[in-house]
């Protein structure tokens, strides 16, 4: 099981608090046997050894689905998500879904190793919109697709 699930609360400037999932997986361009551990100490020589900092975009591919705007089944969707070599944690995500009747658009940056906050865009047609703050907490690893709060 390779996919990531976090729990969100959504919130408009309105006032309209919505719960909803997300889940995603990180699809790495390098086979799993590629990335190993290294030794420590040679991979932070070569860190401080180069003059620039790289950051990293790997794809990224999942869904959401929030009850009152994507109706009973999740929104798949597609985006990227940056890194640097320095940091444990993702810097941020994007993420769009849905079709042409009906778009969504998310952002958000890791808070800590089991939160996320960002912002979503919801376009259930062309001239309008509808804007949320986000806050997530991951799921635990492990447990069951099906199992609600």
């Amino acid at each position: 099981m390779d996919e990531i699930i976090y729990d969100l609360l959504l919130k408009s400037p309105l006032g309209f608090a919505l719960l909803g999932t997300l889940r995603f997986r990180v699809v790495f361009d390098e086979p799993a046997a590629g990335r190993g551990i290294g030794d420590v100490a040679a991979l932070l020589t070569a860190t401080l050894e180069r003059p620039f900092i790289t950051m990293n975009a790997q794809d990224l591919e999942g869904s959401i689905a929030v009850q009152f705007l994507t109706g009973p089944r999740p929104l798949p969707g597609a985006g990227r998500i940056f890194s640097f070599d320095m940091t444990p944690l993702p810097l941020n995500a994007l993420l769009s879904a849905g079709d042409a009747t009906r778009q969504l658009f998310l952002q958000f940056s890791f808070l800590d190793a089991t939160h996320i906050g960002g912002g979503m865009l919801w376009q259930p047609g062309s001239p309008q919109q509808m804007k949320f703050s986000l806050l997530g907490t991951q799921r635990p690893f492990g447990m069951p697709a099906d199992v609600s709060q």
